[in-house]
């Protein structure tokens, strides 16, 4: 028993529907999955930006209370001294907002405090810069964050002056806020706690952490972080960022006009991998009855395309592969299928084709020097009367030398072109080789033969030809005239007519014949 080589088409098809379905799967799967992705991460950008802008916003408002609150104490303190229980009323009354308020004098000398000023005792003089600038500036101020001295926290105060009724400045007063610590500030910065990791943070106008959920970063500088560069330069937005500890997050941020720091708000971008996953499954659960169905279907249409098809090579290879004449028939093509039911005929077509074009000359398109052998032997064997004519191109070679052999084809072509004008439907047009070509004039006599001949001839001597100058062609002519004579002697009497109008000159027409006689 034979072994047949190759994959079996029916095998092959499977394959390609196989390959196909989960290949449609895994683009459509891919695509779903991206623009799930995309919109994801377009939702949580545009949140986290929203977030950011409506953070800054409550964080003007709540800085511009507190900046109304200590303008009151300082305008009381204005009209009259205030005493301990007073100031402990108003910071009971404030105690969400600030962490403690001090009075002070113009000499930087603590003159009262609340109940729980801590490391801030009364008669203390202040050293911090915000200090100073309070004294000299003599307006209401919210300061840079600093590290107080005796508190040791990471603080914000806001100071307003304390100007008696004849105008003289007696100092300011002023309230803490302790980033680190509880107050108003700090709770609505917390707010965006959530357990998918989102959180905030605050950098002041100079890239340094004022809050951050993990308290140990403060103070610290991150002005490689992008978006904490484009808030302090007072813009919004959003955008997926690689922070300075290298998370990944969706990042949206805004700046608080008041004091210039950068709000962010962000959220790690593996948020969307648990929805992507979920989507995943559920591609593949739903669309699992779906590919076995068209799996199915697809292998009972390979079955029927590829059985008839099976059988054809089949008994292709059995014929091939015998020794002796194949004694079965060629099965039938049954199939419903158009090209399965053409093969036979198009393989048939195809082979005439084939046949065809290694009959031609593959430059001029005329019958090669094979198809004249053939035709003229089957003239002859029919004992079908005709002449044949041969032309060879005068000076050819010189035409190749002066002007190259693309100029040289032109005028083989050319050439050509004129010899299928003049010829009848019924002869044989051919190129023998090289420059010569011919025609054999089927039912044709030695008259009919130097009529086309000449007309031939004339028609070359005139047309505008490749070159640019005139082309030749010397003539000879034979014929079967009822005798007996082979393809041989009748090719090689024409060849010598067409020697002799070489040798007289050329561009001439000479006929074979006993006398040889010449045509000019």
């Amino acid at each position: 028993m034979r072994t047949r080589k190759g994959l079996k088409l029916r095998f092959v098809l499977g394959l390609l529907v196989i390959g196909s379905v989960l290949l449609t799967a895994v683009i459509g799967g891919y695509f779903a999955l991206s623009a799930n992705k995309a919109s994801l991460t377009a939702g949580y950008l545009e949140s986290n930006s929203q977030y950011a802008k409506k953070l800054a916003s409550n964080t003007s408002e709540l800085l511009q209370i507190m900046r109304n609150n200590i303008e009151a104490v300082a305008s009381m303190a204005s009209k009259q001294m205030i005493s301990q229980k007073e100031l402990d009323i108003w910071y009971a009354a404030n105690e969400q907002y600030f962490n403690s308020i001090l009075l002070v004098d113009a000499d930087r000398t603590v003159k009262a405090t609340s109940f729980n000023s801590k490391g801030v005792e009364v008669g203390m003089v202040l050293s911090s810069v915000a200090s100073f600038q309070a004294v000299q500036q003599k307006r209401t101020l919210i300061s840079e964050p600093y590290v107080g001295a005796m508190t040791h926290h990471l603080l914000v105060l806001i100071s307003s002056p304390i100007v008696n009724e004849a105008g003289e400045y007696e100092g300011f007063a002023a309230g803490t806020i302790y980033l680190d610590d509880s107050n108003a500030l700090n709770k609505l910065l917390s707010e965006h706690f959530y357990g998918n990791g989102s959180y905030v943070y605050v950098a002041d106008k100079y890239g340094h952490l004022i809050f951050h959920p993990d308290k140990t970063r403060l103070n610290e500088s991150i002005t490689t972080n992008e978006v904490i560069n484009k808030a302090i330069s007072g813009l919004s937005g959003a955008q997926e960022i690689i922070n300075s500890q290298g998370g990944s997050y969706f990042a949206g941020y805004a700046n608080e006009p008041m004091t210039g720091w950068a709000i962010v708000a962000q959220t790690p971008t593996s948020i969307v991998e648990k929805p992507l996953k979920k989507l995943i499954w559920d591609i593949v659960l739903k669309s699992f009855p779906i590919f076995v169905i068209i799996l199915l279907v697809a292998w009972r249409v390979s079955y029927l395309i590829s059985k008839p098809l099976f059988e054809l090579a089949a008994f292709s290879e059995e014929a091939i592969l015998s020794s002796g004449a194949a004694h079965s028939k060629m099965p039938k093509a049954s199939s419903y299928i158009y090209e399965v039911r053409q093969l036979n005929q198009s393989i048939n077509n195809h082979l005439a084709l084939l046949n065809k074009e290694i009959r031609l000359d593959g430059l001029t398109g005329l019958a090669n020097r094979k198809t004249f052998d053939l035709t003229i032997q089957e003239w002859l064997a029919d004992d079908i009367p005709f002449a044949l004519i041969l032309l060879d191109i005068d000076h050819f070679k010189k035409i190749n030398d002066q002007h190259g052999h693309l100029i040289g084809d032109a005028v083989l072509t050319d050439i050509a072109s004129i010899i299928k004008t003049f010829s009848r439907s019924n002869d044989l047009c051919f190129r023998y080789g090289g420059e010569e070509f011919g025609i054999l004039v089927k039912f044709g006599n030695v008259q009919t033969a130097v009529q086309m001949a000449e007309r031939l001839r004339e028609a070359v001597a005139v047309k505008a030809s490749p070159t640019g100058s005139p082309i030749f062609v010397s003539i000879g002519i034979s014929c079967k005239d009822g005798k007996t004579v082979s393809a041989k002697e009748l090719i090689e009497m024409a060849d010598i007519a067409l020697y002799q109008s070489k040798a007289e000159g050329r561009n001439r027409t000479t006929v074979y014949e006993t006398e040889k006689t010449g045509q000019p």
